[in-house]
């Protein structure tokens, strides 16, 4: 399974200093070792992958929502949000190409504020001219805030709210139990 190589601090904490983080590809939720002489803080983007890292060290574990501790927890929605924006391409790429899950259920389904009839507009309208921003998608299908909608379903499958998971890694799927669709 790929693995996130950056990730943005959503808190430091402890001693020896941790830091908890969410990946900015798979929204990996992750602890590492911090390293405090590095200026290390809440809400900035380190390098995570493999080979030296400046303000983290050795990798401690794969975390679910529950492990968040408070401070991580409040600034998840607003780190989601800066990375559903900065990867706005991948996100408008994801209304263009997503596809049904089963016969009764579509991928665009899964975001709230799409039901049938936004479905349809979505894929009669990406059919005519694929979308090229979130502005694209809001004119020409009147979703209204297609950011706000992306981040709260990133945010309920962080919180493990359903089965179906397309944007987040889990930890369980970090242990083979599941796969992202």
């Amino acid at each position: 399974m790929p693995h996130d190589s950056w990730a943005y601090v959503l808190a430091i904490y402890g001693h020896p200093l941790s830091a908890q983080v969410i990946g900015d590809k798979y929204f990996s939720l992750m602890e590492f070792l911090a390293r405090p002489e590095s200026g290390i803080e809440e809400s900035m983007k380190v390098f995570v992958g493999k080979g030296p890292r400046e303000h983290v060290s050795r990798f401690i574990r794969y975390l679910d929502y529950e492990d968040l501790i408070p401070p991580a927890k409040s600034n998840l929605p607003m780190l989601v949000s800066r990375i559903v924006t900065e990867r706005e391409s991948f996100f408008v790429s994801f209304f263009n190409e997503s596809v049904p899950i089963t016969p009764r259920l579509h991928q665009l389904e899964l975001l709230p504020g799409v039901g049938k009839k936004t479905l349809i507009k979505i894929l009669e309208e990406r059919r005519r001219l694929p979308f090229v921003s979130f502005t694209d998608i809001e004119e020409r299908v009147g979703l209204k805030d297609p950011i706000g909608a992306i981040v709260e379903r990133v945010l309920m499958e962080i919180r493990g709210e359903d089965r179906y998971n397309i944007f987040v890694a889990t930890k369980a799927m970090f242990e083979r139990k599941y796969s992202i669709i």
